[in-house]
């Protein structure tokens, strides 16, 4: 029996989520069937992760109605979710790095002997749920030591160890490289085979049709079609954003300023040599190469997170100091690095905080930061 034949595990109808002064959902109509792959497409702000959003309990639709097996349901919390099913992968993954990887598979269910967590139990049956998605990684082992493909895959374990028959992907592939998306992909139509249902989000338009069995595509908080995943690239686009990508992006004639940022030469041992670059005000400038090639390590040395060896970078025509965060900030550099949670924001604090300490004034003696007036800033090294 193939997927077209199989009745429908999740119908959503008519469904609207609205927030003070933004209709987030309008009317999205979705469907998905056990044993397929269907992709969610739309451009940022179409409604997508409100939609998933609403399907793991996070929010609650203000109208429309969800489908489990042809019944009607309420999913008030990521309990009831789990109850029917349905697990979400979310980009920012909900592992623990403090703890092993067989605690976080069987965070909040452990297994017990006597009252007491029978560890043994649970690696053996981490062991399990790990061998399933194929990934090669010890269960007692720490999560904070795997990266992010890894980490992953211990997603994925995690919700089939809750008997998942939904799974929800919200961009998986984003920041893996090409041979860890083809593991994933691998995983993915292993799922599919088993009779797994998968909703998998991606904004990679040549990933749809390898992995994809139908999209449907949201516009404005609408779904707006519904076609084969082997629909051409230029349809999709036009899908999306309302007409063809030649009218979305036409190309305008400019004539770029002076340089504003000039690398010389800039280098690290052993990670890249001889980079030399400029950009001039009013253009964008790519910086490209196959993963490992080097390119964040060349922003992080232009930017002054990293100490280059060698080399110079010059901001209106002036030498920045290497090595020297505090000095590219004056100058007027920004950076938003690969790993945005992990390396440009602090979770515990306000946003208002965070924003006050990359503004914050040079280091004061003894290398710790003034507090600026939002409040109190956390110290740092003399080396900042």
């Amino acid at each position: 029996m193939t997927a077209e034949d199989r009745a429908e595990i999740l119908r959503v109808r008519g469904l609207r989520k609205e927030f003070p002064g933004v209709v987030a959902l309008d009317g999205v109509d979705f469907g998905l069937r056990p044993g397929e792959v269907h992709v969610l497409l739309g451009e940022n702000g179409a409604g997508k992760s409100t939609l998933i959003k609403t399907l793991s309990g996070a929010h609650r639709p203000d109208a429309g109605r969800i489908e489990v097996d042809g019944e009607t349901v309420q999913i008030r919390s990521a309990q009831d979710a789990e109850r029917l099913g349905i697990a979400t992968i979310y980009q920012e993954f909900n592992l623990v790095p403090e703890l092993t990887v067989a605690e976080n598979l069987f965070l909040g269910r452990q297994p017990r002997r006597f009252g007491l967590v029978d560890r043994r139990a649970m690696n053996r049956a981490a062991g399990e749920l790990l061998a399933r998605v194929g990934v090669d990684v010890e269960p007692g082992a720490r999560m904070a030591g795997l990266g992010i493909a890894r980490s992953q895959m211990v997603e994925i374990a995690k919700a089939l160890g809750q008997d998942a028959r939904v799974l929800i992907m919200d961009e998986p592939t984003a920041v893996l490289t090409s041979g860890e998306v083809d593991r994933l992909f691998e995983i993915v139509r292993r799922l599919r085979e088993d009779g797994v249902a998968i909703v998998f989000i991606t904004h990679h338009l040549e990933e749809i049709a390898r992995i994809g069995d139908r999209v449907t595509v949201l516009r404005d908080g609408r779904s707006v079609a519904e076609v084969p995943a082997g629909t051409a690239e230029d349809e999709l686009v036009r899908l999306m954003v309302g007409r063809s990508i030649e009218q979305q992006y036409p190309r305008e004639p400019s004539e770029p300023g002076p340089a504003l940022l000039e690398v010389r030469g800039l280098g690290r041992r052993g990670v890249f040599s001889g980079v030399s670059f400029d950009v001039r005000a009013g253009e964008v400038v790519g910086l490209a190469g196959l993963v490992g090639a080097g390119r964040t390590e060349v922003a992080r040395a232009v930017f002054g997170a990293d100490r280059p060896d060698e080399g110079e970078v010059r901001v209106d025509g002036r030498a920045l100091p290497p090595g020297d965060v505090h000095a590219a900030l004056e100058a007027g550099l920004g950076l938003v690095p690969e790993d945005r949670k992990g390396r440009a924001s602090c979770s515990a604090p306000t946003s208002r905080r965070t924003s006050a300490w990359s503004r914050s004034a040079a280091p004061a003696a003894a290398g710790w930061s003034t507090a600026p007036a939002s409040g109190a800033a956390p110290p740092r090294s003399p080396r900042g």
